[in-house]
């Protein structure tokens, strides 16, 4: 009933409206003005209507927008809260993980006497001390076998953020975490005053104590004894080359058997590297090679393992063991997701690309290696010896001696360093300045012999040695010490063979070059002094078939490639010589004799303008004597 009184009472006001419309416009007089007025008071009204509903539309837009901007900061809190509880849950998280991955060396606060503290000497100092003698310890030498370990002193209050409505710090909590999580070690300790002085005991972790003591004035020298003895027992095989840098054999060798007789094959496996490490830096390679097999049989997975017996191997003369070793090792530490051992494994890789690379001649691909692990600075003398001895292989002088200049006079115990000698002899046997060779042979031969842990270095530099003594006319002396070679190593045998060829016994060289040839495959320098041998004797034909096969074996090896255009040159090939000296200046781009045979080759091609170039080359390059005289010559007639 309402809404039909609504609708008749709007019908009525609307046809009122129209009546007086209708009277204003016909109509004169007072009705027709009653109208008008009526017309102007609707119209207010009209318009009074128009402008509410103007207003209350604004209104209502604006209360819209209002609504959109409030539910949109409602989201970002929603979100901001979402990522605030994300974040505190991805830290705990964090910090259960981290737990559950502890192995750190913990040193409490130890035990000390009241008025030992009040000195300053107080718990937190004595426990700091030891901690700093540890990292000392540690980051003395550079280990190969076992990995630095973690270590901390237990402070209390080094985080003090509460968990609200707990009464728990993070660090509180952190720590729980790790004692509950991890697997530490702690370290407690006590200084007591005894008859002597002072006596100071130390455990770790759950083992009994262990008291040093001395007088009041050597608390410095306990600290150092307790120290040992925690290193000891937290890293064993590090410690055991800790005593061997210093050479204190003897206790090391109390340590070796226990520990290579117990825990799993790869603790057993480390032990036995350990023992490796332990005779090799007493120059006794074929028991170090022993212990080397046996950490290799134990665990076979471990890039150390098969570095240690890598290097077992090669000192020995196995080139192909060695290279075998080598590769597997490089392997291992490239595919490695386990710790694979120490310092070491960051070098490691580089050390030996360079061993196995020297190896098959790639001596460019070697030096590489060397110049990326100079870059770490980690460098010890053996390496930049090593380092230069490629370097003069490749015939780069200049880069041969500025390795050899690092490598200091004395070594890390105070003795001369042989490896210095050593980088000089083989840069002049490179040179081919064989008198220069042997003097300096004979200063690392001196060194050497008043240095028996070294004599590892002899095996393998005397057969060279006596090569060198061989080229300056003493055969006497190079056959007495080339007679003492042991015939399982392979570059004692080669020396054997180019001794025999300067002599002319071509068949005992020949013998000599085959032997090597067909026990070590991959490498490729028996067949390059074979070849060497064939020209000298002048079978040409057969010198290039030996210098194409070890081309095949070492396509980056420079020699054969120089000496195979050489005998193309002495067949009057010298335009196929041209292809074999720009193989072989990839490989040795420093060469002088490679130049200038580069140039000489060109000049019988009728080339003079590119041999007065190569011939340019030559003459700001390290040449032996000879090849100076042939230089002047050449560059005469052009």
């Amino acid at each position: 009933m309402a809404d039909d009184f609504e609708d008749r009472f709007g019908a009525l006001a609307d046809d009122a409206n129209a009546l007086a419309a209708q009277i204003a416009l016909r109509e004169q007089g007072q009705h027709g003005e009653e109208a008008r007025d009526y017309l102007r008071k609707q119209s207010r009204i009209a318009d009074l209507q128009i402008d509410t509903l103007r207003k209350k539309d604004e209104f209502e837009l604006s209360h819209l927008r209002f609504r959109r901007f409030s539910d949109y900061a409602r989201f970002a809190l929603e979100i901001a809260g979402f990522l605030v509880v994300l974040l505190i849950v991805c830290g705990l998280g964090t910090m259960v993980w981290n737990a559950s991955l502890d192995h750190d060396l913990v040193v409490d606060s130890f035990s000390v006497p009241p008025d030992i503290a009040q000195s300053g000497l107080t718990g937190s100092v004595l426990a700091g001390r030891v901690l700093d003698q540890f990292g000392k310890i540690q980051a003395g030498f550079f280990a190969t076998t076992q990995s630095a370990g973690s270590y901390r002193a237990d402070g209390a209050d080094t985080v003090r953020v509460e968990i609200p409505d707990t009464g728990i710090s993070l660090g509180e909590l952190n720590r729980y975490l790790r004692a509950w999580l991890g697997r530490e070690k702690h370290v407690t300790g006590d200084l007591v005053q005894s008859a002597a002085g002072f006596a100071l005991t130390t455990r770790y972790g759950s083992q009994p104590g262990i008291t040093v003591q001395g007088k009041t004035t050597e608390l410095d020298a306990l600290i150092d004894k307790s120290t040992e003895q925690i290193f000891a027992a937290a890293l064993p095989y590090r410690y055991v080359e800790y005593l061997v840098r210093l050479r204190r054999f003897a206790e090391a060798r109390s340590m070796l058997p226990g520990l290579a007789s117990q825990g799993s094959s790869q603790e057993k496996a480390l032990a036995n590297s350990a023992w490796a490490n332990f005779f090799f830096f007493q120059g006794d390679m074929p028991r170090a090679l022993e212990k080397g097999r046996e950490a290799a049989r134990l665990d076979p997975d471990n890039p150390i393992t098969r570095a240690w017996l890598s290097v077992a191997e090669g000192n020995l003369g196995h080139d192909e063991a060695a290279r075998n070793d080598a590769d597997a090792a490089i392997r291992l530490w490239r595919g490695a997701a386990r710790d694979s051992g120490a310092e070491f494994a960051a070098v490691g890789p580089l050390q030996f690309t360079a061993y196995r690379d020297e190896m098959t001649g790639d001596f460019a691909e070697a030096m590489a290696a060397w110049l990326q692990y100079a870059e770490t600075g980690l460098m010890s003398n053996n390496s930049n010896g090593s380092a230069a001895q490629d370097a003069a292989s490749v015939h780069d002088a200049g880069l041969a001696r500025r390795f050899a200049s690092m490598i200091t006079a004395k070594d890390r115990i105070g003795r001369p360093e042989s490896q210095r000698p050593l980088a000089w002899f083989y840069i002049a046997l490179a040179k081919g300045d064989f008198v220069d060779a042997v003097k300096r042979g004979r200063e690392a031969e001196a060194i050497l012999q008043s240095e028996p842990d070294q004599k590892w270095t002899s095996l393998q530099f005397l057969p060279d040695l006596a090569y060198a003594m061989a080229k300056v006319g003493d055969r006497k002396g190079a056959d007495a010490l080339i007679a003492s070679a042991p015939i399982d190593c392979d570059n004692c045998t080669r020396a054997r063979g180019r001794i025999a060829a300067l002599n002319h016994d071509w068949s005992a060289a020949a013998s000599d070059f085959t032997t090597v040839a067909t026990r070590s495959p991959h490498e490729p320098f028996a067949e390059t002094w074979w070849g060497e041998m064939l020209m000298r004797k002048g079978d040409l034909d057969g010198a290039i078939a030996e210098f194409h096969e070890a081309n095949l074996k070492g396509p980056h090896f420079a020699d054969p490639l120089e000496m195979w255009g050489e005998a193309l040159m002495q067949k009057n090939r010298s335009n196929l010589a041209l292809a074999k000296f720009e193989e072989a200046n990839k490989y040795a781009p420093n060469w002088g004799r490679l130049h200038l045979k580069w140039g000489e080759a060109l000049v019988y091609a009728g080339k003079r303008d590119e041999a007065k170039t190569q011939f340019a080359l030559a003459s700001a390059l390290d040449l032996s004597a000879p090849d100076k005289s042939e230089l002047l010559k050449n560059m005469r007639r052009t």
